[in-house]
């Protein structure tokens, strides 16, 4: 892909062939519920609220309580090989930036950039094609020498450097704070979040849905959308729609706030480590199996000494908290975005890297719900493809 093509992607906003799959135009006063609170349902109904929508959200637990809790919020575009998805990516890393814009400080994010660095050569190598083929395609980032990568991280260690490379642009959120802001947010401009309220069921009639049960009651809605996560799958095939999803697991080493020691998200040879703008260290050690989790507190004990081996002043750490979390993969690996089944007024909005591209779907379900015009760059993402 060039740069043109890119730019192309970037600046697409919709196909005028478009079907009337809207049940409010701008700015009337249909009621969507969104089901599901964690980062995409958050933003999607904040989008929504902001449009004027009469919004109710529905969450089993509590908001931000599954996936987006235990996420480590890395915001990139760096780790995508497919050239749309990276695009996308990207339109997620500028959503950020205009909802800071638009929010203030408020939004917990930090825009320190990302660095990488590998002490075994084959890993260096790839890890520097990877960084060519980014700069190819118009992103920020370069290659760094140990000299720069020391004097850029002045407090960490990295050890033997064989490749190392910075991506400028990236950072990372504090998820739940980010939930949390989001959906005081769509609260102050009148939407509705109820929780816990587990979907027991839907109300169908011809090629619509017209209500969500709970146990709580029926809750009827103009257009409903499922962006609950791991719980989706089960909830679109109460209704036909086939949404396979898998998972991964990652376990997180979450310490108490820490004086300030890092602005960059780093990927060193032995952990990766951000600190939240609240001062907390988050730290992992890669990707792990189900039956590798047993123990997770000693198992996040050896996360922390294994980030003090980049990050000396984590040594006195104190853990505040193991997670484990199941990451949202449906089964070819990207976005299962856009209306559902036969369903005229269902929308499932559900994905891996969820957090970076929270703004840039929720810009994009709203424009699809409430004005009826079929995004571009959503395409190859459709759930028709599981059908």
């Amino acid at each position: 892909m060039d740069r043109r093509q890119v730019l192309g992607l970037l600046g697409a906003t919709a196909l005028a062939a478009a079907g009337p799959r809207v049940v409010r135009a701008a700015g009337g006063t249909g009621h969507v519920v969104v089901i599901g609170a964690g980062i995409v349902g958050a933003t999607i109904a904040y989008q929504l609220a902001r449009r004027g929508v009469r919004v109710t959200i529905l969450e089993k637990t509590a908001p931000a309580s599954g996936t987006t809790r235990d996420s480590f919020a890395y915001l990139n575009a760096s780790t995508k090989r497919s050239p749309p998805y990276y695009a996308l990516n990207l339109l997620g890393l500028a959503g950020w930036r205009r909802l800071q814009l638009e929010i203030g400080v408020e939004l917990p994010l930090r825009w320190g950039g990302a660095v990488y660095w590998r002490d075994d050569p084959s890993a260096a190598a790839e890890l520097l094609a990877n960084l060519r083929q980014c700069q190819q395609w118009g992103y920020a980032g370069h290659q760094l020498d140990e000299a720069a990568l020391r004097k850029l991280l002045p407090g960490v260690t990295p050890g033997l450097v064989a490749g190392a490379a910075l991506y400028d642009e990236e950072g990372s959120v504090d998820p739940v704070g980010a939930v949390n802001v989001l959906l005081a947010r769509a609260r102050a401009l009148g939407a509705r979040v109820e929780f816990p309220a587990v979907v027991e069921g839907f109300d169908v009639s011809g090629d619509e849905v017209r209500a969500v049960r709970t146990a709580g009651g029926r809750i009827e809605a103009d257009q409903i959308v499922i962006a609950a996560g791991l719980g989706s799958q089960s909830l679109l095939q109460q209704l036909g729609v086939s949404l396979p999803l898998t998972t991964s697991v990652g376990v997180l080493a979450h310490t108490e706030p820490q004086a300030p020691l890092l602005d960059s998200v780093l990927f060193g040879s032995a952990a990766t480590i951000k600190q939240d703008p609240g001062g907390r260290i988050v730290s992992s050690s890669g990707r792990v199996s189900a039956e590798a989790v047993s123990g997770s507190d000693n198992r996040g004990a050896r996360i922390l000494q294994q980030a003090a081996r980049h990050v000396p002043a984590l040594a006195q750490a104190q853990l505040e908290r193991v997670s484990i979390g199941k990451r949202v993969v449906p089964a070819d690996g990207f976005p299962a975005v856009g209306f559902a089944g036969r369903f005229r007024n269902l929308y499932a909005a559900v994905t891996h890297s969820g957090v970076t591209l929270a703004p840039v779907l929720a810009q994009y379900v709203t424009q699809e719900l409430l004005d009826g015009v079929p995004v571009e760059a959503l395409a190859p993402y459709r759930l028709a493809r599981f059908a």
